[in-house]
């Protein structure tokens, strides 16, 4: 998916260093925005990253060429038919141009491809701009939540419906 100088990619073995980077980036950035920590995986090896790469799907968002986003879909617990959301950042100088939900966008491609009936994800529940956003591409709140272990943020539960009969 490209959009004038922002594009998004699938990335594959070999970009561990940039999804690294950008994780990394999002944690220095948003530390309570996360289920973990910068000191954790800061201390993540390559082979890690290798298994987040392979483990599901996850998207790179690109302006110029320069990494300055991700987005990762990975299997859902023990729910066969459902994908979670999980990773999301953009730079804070891309937020609000469309480049949150070209991510969104692709992540929900994938987990329809998958054969997925719906998409989860968690969010703080004091990050209302993240909710607002999650919201108009079609989450919705459900009621369910927990406390972070890592950050203890307490999470609010979103589903997405993908329309893909099971």
């Amino acid at each position: 998916m490209a959009t004038g100088n922002v594009s998004v990619r699938r990335a594959v073995l070999g970009d561990e260093s940039i999804v690294r980077g950008l994780r990394l980036a999002a944690l220095a950035d948003s530390p309570e925005a996360f289920n973990s920590t910068l000191e954790h995986e800061s201390a993540s090896t390559t082979a890690e990253w290798s298994r987040w790469i392979s483990n599901g799907a996850t998207f790179l968002l690109e302006e110029s060429g320069s990494p300055s986003g991700l987005a990762t879909g990975v299997p859902y617990d023990d729910e066969p038919s459902g994908r979670l959301l999980m990773s999301m950042w953009v730079e804070p100088r891309l937020r609000g141009g469309g480049a949150a939900g070209a991510l969104v966008a692709s992540v929900l491609e994938w987990a329809k491809a998958e054969g997925a009936a719906e998409i989860v994800l968690h969010v703080g529940r004091q990050n209302d701009r993240a909710r607002r956003f999650y919201e108009r591409v079609g989450f919705r709140v459900t009621g369910e939540g927990f406390v972070s272990e890592w950050t203890g943020v307490e999470e609010v539960e979103m589903r997405c419906p993908l329309g893909v009969k099971r």
